[in-house]
């Protein structure tokens, strides 16, 4: 049986993603994952508190997935281009969590929003690492791994969030190749 603090974020997952972040009460999450609503603030301050502590478990599970897919491929530009569709899928898949962030804008604190943000982009080194040895070998511009890392992820939320407005038409995924030639081909140096 699972512990009572994931039921509270598979149950409110799955309501968030039906209903949005605004329409979720605290009530229908305590309802839906078999708990007393006094148990709810045991595990979570308020509805904020569970939506970030959604986000980090579904962010830990990607960063682990991209991580160990990425490692088995030698080639960099191939180990780039494999994340930008591990990154497309992952927010094609769990929409509901960019579209919240982005648009809903849960009613957190400027502080806490810039700690999540912060974290947020601090928890890539396992491909500015891969980034900043490139650089010096010549391979790519030397524009810095951080600017090149948030680059590449202010490309894949710009391609998200244009989805997402668009109504979620077409398959995120298949922008994979337009993302990582727009951004191959900005970052690379012509020998």
């Amino acid at each position: 049986m699972k512990n009572k603090k994931q039921a509270i974020i598979e149950a409110a997952s799955k309501i968030i993603g039906e209903k949005g972040y605004s329409l979720t009460t605290i009530d229908e999450i305590a309802a839906k994952s078999g708990i007393g609503k006094g148990t709810f603030y045991i595990y979570f301050k308020n509805k904020d508190d569970l939506f970030f502590a959604i986000i980090e478990e579904n962010f830990n599970q990607f960063l682990s997935n991209a991580k160990a897919s990425i490692e088995k491929i030698d080639d960099f530009f191939e180990k780039i281009r494999k994340f930008i569709e591990m990154y497309l899928s992952h927010h094609e898949k769990n929409y509901f969590l960019f579209k919240i962030l982005v648009q809903e804008k849960p009613s957190i604190k400027k502080g806490e929003f810039m700690k999540f943000w912060s974290t947020f982009f601090s928890r890539w080194d396992f491909l500015k690492n891969e980034i900043s040895d490139q650089i010096k070998a010549g391979t790519l511009k030397n524009f810095g791994a951080d600017d090149i890392m948030h680059s590449l992820l202010g490309i894949l939320h710009g391609n998200i969030h244009k989805w997402l407005l668009s109504g979620r038409e077409y398959s995120l995924v298949k922008k994979t190749d337009i993302v990582y030639q727009m951004f191959v081909n900005g970052i690379r140096n012509k020998k």
